[in-house]
């Protein structure tokens, strides 16, 4: 995320629970604000040292992101008991997120998920209002009552704003769930609830914009929020697009047919003249005695030096995790992407009836989606 390392704190419930460095921006300024002005304003703490008043806020700071880890951990759950996977919430600068691998697959299971983390969030709002009384009824110090106050507030100062109707907020994601009841159609529901979630974003900025040149400095942070949700809306359509593009589709209708392949006792000075000089593949299946035992690219040779490339086999370096490279020929396209993107081989080795029918590569998917006008 933002390409800044996130480091893993704990599990709860088997969700991996990470901070990412971004977050200690973010903490930092709330812990500060309110050690430094919100809890020195009150009546109450203004004869309490300085050090109280930091040590307070960073305490409700940690509460208060603990509170996000509880909204997101509540999508989680839903998400988990309609059947979907959990990758990991990760906090980050602007708040949190769950990662989950797969969209929700009706417009019922989307909106139980959206509707969960706001709702997660109004429980503990009211929750830590119902504290905030009892302590300051009880005549507990101010360090004991005001940090429930703030959370009451910024608890439902979250579930508000989270419900505002734009994609990908909550309520933007309630918004696509009645849409999609409504229309039958998740490409056109989410069009819509994504523009309406741009126009949120872009009004965000305005106004920030608007009161930066009143003076109000303060506005700073909800113009960037404002521009990361329409940055989010606009990117979250497009791939919703693709996802429609590639969803239903067979690998058999995209893969590049009777593929070449190497045998595996070719020596890789052997191979690189025969197949890989020229550049007309960068990979290809490896068999031996017909059988396919894996996958070789020209970054495996190239991780060898050429002096050793007379006595090396490609059998030698070919990849060998069968279950990770071999697909059935009616295997669904979008279900492939994970295994095609980031440090994969870029290549998938599809067969038919036991046999090689022939093999899928990330510019197979890019032609496809380019014959569909989409990328």
């Amino acid at each position: 995320m933002f390409d800044v390392p996130s480091v893993r704190i704990g599990r709860i419930f088997g969700i991996p629970i990470e901070i990412n460095l971004s977050w200690l921006i973010i903490f930092g300024l709330v812990a500060f604000s309110l050690g430094a002005s919100y809890f020195p304003s009150l009546p109450q703490a203004q004869a309490a040292p300085a050090w109280a008043s930091y040590l307070v806020g960073a305490v409700t700071a940690l509460l208060f992101f603990a509170s996000i880890v509880a909204h997101e951990l509540c999508h989680s759950v839903v998400a988990k008991l309609e059947g979907g996977h959990v990758d990991r919430i990760t906090l980050f600068i602007f708040g949190g997120v769950a990662q989950i691998d797969e969209e929700p697959r009706s417009p019922g299971k989307e909106f139980l998920m959206a509707a969960a983390g706001p709702a997660a969030s109004l429980v503990l709002s009211v929750v830590s209002f119902i504290g905030f009384v009892a302590a300051a009824g009880s005549g507990l110090p101010w360090w004991v009552w005001a940090p429930l106050e703030y959370l009451a507030a910024i608890n439902l100062a979250v579930a508000v704003f989270n419900l505002l109707p734009g994609f990908p907020l909550d309520g933007g994601r309630v918004l696509r769930s009645v849409l999609w009841a409504m229309t039958g159609d998740l490409l056109k529901a989410t069009r819509w609830a994504a523009r309406a979630g741009q126009f949120i974003g872009w009004a965000m900025v305005a106004w920030a914009v608007l009161g930066v040149l009143r003076g109000d400095t303060g506005l700073i942070w909800f113009g960037l929020v404002g521009w990361f949700i329409a940055s989010l809306a606009g990117s979250a359509y497009r791939q919703q697009v693709v996802t429609s593009a590639l969803q239903g589709v067979p690998v058999e209708s995209i893969m590049t047919p009777a593929a070449e392949h190497l045998d595996g006792s070719l020596t890789l000075d052997q191979a690189a003249t025969d197949a890989f000089l020229g550049g007309r593949h960068s990979r290809y299946p490896v068999m031996v005695d017909g059988a396919i035992i894996g996958l070789v690219t020209l970054p495996d040779l190239k991780a060898v030096s050429i002096a050793e490339w007379p006595f090396v086999r490609i059998e030698d370096i070919a990849r060998r995790q069968l279950d990770a490279l071999v697909v059935p020929h009616d295997a669904d396209v979008m279900t492939l992407i994970p295994r095609l993107a980031g440090d994969s081989p870029g290549a998938l080795i599809v067969v038919k009836d036991g046999r090689m029918a022939g093999i899928v590569t990330r510019s197979d998917v890019m032609h496809f989606l380019h014959q569909r006008g989409v990328a």
